[in-house]
């Protein structure tokens, strides 16, 4: 599963009436467009380092750019001993100390003003100014909050624009429970290997749709549902690759969440911090690969790869060869919100080089360079020569990089990065890029907000340079949870020849899922589907076949129980060659332009109703079946 749903839950807060306050208050015109307005969410989490004292406070404030006139009003309650200060410190980022530069009277509510410099408006500008309140219990500070631009309403404007493209969803395969990836085999054509949730691996045959368990690894995934049976999960089978030499060394690759009960190659949490779970990347060799009958031998499982997680959600869970023959692997920032608490680093693990967490990892499965001996670690990998930093780390900064896949065609690879509370992006990824969470959501500023609800700013704030923009970005307006998909390099749709096709798990997670591809401009438009107003399902994962022809894994529950999971085949309605939801006189001319022999893939043939390299006069049949 993408992601969980409490994430998406605006939290009721004093802060959110003095957010709409001032909001409102901009509206009418009672703040000048001169002046910017902060807020301030203030507790023992924000502190240097965190502490667990309950006092809570907010605040806002604004800053005249003409004149440079700062005015604030905080209040707070709650200090554990009795108070002995209450600064403005700066300039320092989340996590760091800053010297005193306003002091301000004891007690709440704390109202007041100052001119300041051009240095020091910068600098809250910027969001690098905190208000500290100290006690004698606390004497560096009881609870700290950094002063932040108020949130965005609307992120992105506008919905999104239907496409032009008219789609048919058709069941090839009921009665799984969550399927969330489909994957080929090198040298198995006519099958389909999904993940189910809950730990089966399937071999579908797409031309019947009959489906067999290939690999169970139930037994060792930790039990699902996050809050007991029947609930929401993000763990378990996520993510299966095949090794590009499969059909000589039989060896596939799957990532699985387990208890964690042996040592981890990697861990964040400090001693006495228990890890939710371990993601884990395991090989299991199969006999005879040639053989579709031939299954993995259980005891020829490998460990390769362990690595303690912190909290149940944000695992990432996609895993896939590279062009380069090596091993790509998503992992999530360890879940939680705003990725900060326990087993974060303090700066985010999505910006922390020293963890795998937030990242994509870049490994050879073959090799056994590594740490623990199991793989191996590219000498190309972009930070290996960094001090510090983990030397299989690909691409930094994301959040939940809950699928992935390469063109293959050019080889570029396209992720879809979950969002917080506001933005979904779509980025292409490199060697070395910093996507840039959790300094940004998508192309916005990311606001960490303390114990509340994190979101998202216009306002340049004060971070790390170079920060890779998405191709594509929607807001929650839109839904809440992208699921990445695939550059179409199929012959059966050919107006999506070269398009990024991808999903949406719900609008509003109510069976809403959408499909969405990418146009020649890579703004997002939603597929209009032949025979239904919508997807009507939870939209889970994406798949592509060994003919690049597209797949999508759904089911009617949003959790990871009941057997409602289905796998659809991405297609088109019977004679439609241009996809614009009919069969007539433009289909008949298109399949008459294309007659005889197709050209070889990935060069798509548009009139090739049966997939069988010809266009003929049973094309012509099959076209005159659907006109209409």
């Amino acid at each position: 599963m993408p992601r969980i749903r409490l994430d998406r839950v605006r939290r009721l807060s004093a802060f959110a009436v003095i957010a709409t306050w001032a909001s409102s208050a901009l509206l009418c015109g009672a703040v000048s467009a001169q002046t910017l307005s902060f807020n301030m969410t203030i507790d023992g989490g924000q502190e240097t380092p965190p502490n667990t004292a309950t006092a809570t406070g907010v605040g806002t404030a604004t800053l005249d750019t003409v004149s440079n006139l700062f005015s604030w009003n905080i209040s707070f309650s709650g200090l554990s001993a009795a108070q002995t200060g209450a600064h403005f410190h700066g300039p320092a980022l989340q996590c760091f100390p800053a010297g005193i530069v306003i002091a301000l009277p004891n007690g709440s509510p704390i109202v007041g003003s100052a001119i300041l410099t051009a240095t020091q408006a910068d600098q809250v500008k910027a969001g690098r100014w905190y208000v500290n309140i100290h006690s004698t219990a606390f004497p560096g500070g009881e609870i700290r909050g950094q002063v932040m631009p108020v949130p965005l309403d609307d992120p992105v404007p506008g919905p999104i624009a239907a496409s032009t493209v008219h789609l048919q969803l058709q069941t090839l395969a009921t009665g799984l429970v969550a399927p969330n990836w489909g994957a080929a085999a090198p040298g198995h054509p006519n099958r389909l290997f999904v993940t189910d949730q809950p730990g089966q691996l399937w071999a579908i045959d797409i031309t019947t749709g009959t489906k067999t368990v290939f690999l169970d690894v139930s037994s060792i995934l930790v039990p699902m549902g996050a809050f007991g049976p029947g609930t929401f999960d993000e763990r378990g089978l996520l993510g299966v690759a095949f090794h590009p030499d499969y059909l000589s060394n039989g060896r596939l690759y799957t990532f699985t969440s387990q208890p964690a009960t042996l040592p981890p190659d990697f861990t964040t949490l400090l001693p006495g911090q228990d890890p939710d779970c371990q993601t884990v990347i395991t090989e299991w060799t199969v006999p005879n690969p040639a053989d579709p009958s031939s299954v993995p031998d259980p005891l020829s499982a490998r460990d390769l790869l362990r690595i303690d997680k912190p909290q149940f959600n944000h695992n990432g869970g996609a895993i896939n060869f590279g062009p380069d023959g090596m091993l790509y692997i998503a992992l999530g920032d360890g879940g939680a919100g705003d990725d900060q608490g326990v087993g974060h680093s303090c700066g985010s693990n999505g910006q922390d080089l020293a963890n795998p967490l937030g990242k994509i990892l870049r490994i050879d499965p073959l090799g056994n360079n590594s740490a623990n001996g199991e793989y191996g670690i590219p000498g190309d990998n972009p930070f290996i020569a960094t001090p510090g930093a983990v030397d299989e780390i690909y691409v930094y900064g994301l959040r939940n990089p809950f699928r992935f896949s390469f063109d293959s065609l050019t080889g570029e690879l396209y992720l879809g990065d979950v969002g917080q509370n506001d933005i979904e992006e779509v980025h292409i990824v490199k060697s070395g890029d910093n996507c840039g969470w959790n300094h940004k959501e998508g192309s916005f500023f990311f606001v960490r907000n303390g114990a509340l609800a994190g979101y998202v700013t216009d306002q340049p704030l004060a971070g790390p340079t170079g920060l890779l923009e998405p191709i594509a970005e929607y807001d929650h307006d839109e839904g809440i949870s992208v699921i990445g998909g695939f550059v179409y390099r199929g012959t059966r749709l050919a107006p999506l020849s070269g398009r990024y096709v991808f999903g949406e798990f719900a609008k509003t997670f109510d069976l809403d899922g959408r499909l969405f591809h990418l146009d020649e401009s890579n703004a997002i438009r939603e597929f209009q589907l032949v025979g239904q107003a919508g997807v009507n399902l939870f939209i889970l994962g994406t798949g592509q076949d060994a003919d690049g022809e597209l797949y999508l894994m759904a089911n009617g529950t949003g959790v990871p129980f009941e057997s409602t999971g289905v796998v659809l085949r991405i297609t088109r309605k019977p004679g439609d060659v241009n996809l614009d939801g009919t069969t007539n006189i433009t289909d008949l001319l298109a399949l008459i332009g294309g007659w005889g022999a197709c050209p070889p893939p990935p060069t798509p043939c548009p009139g090739d109703m049966n997939d069988d390299g010809q266009v003929n006069v049973i094309d012509l049949l099959a076209l005159i079946a659907g006109w209409g």
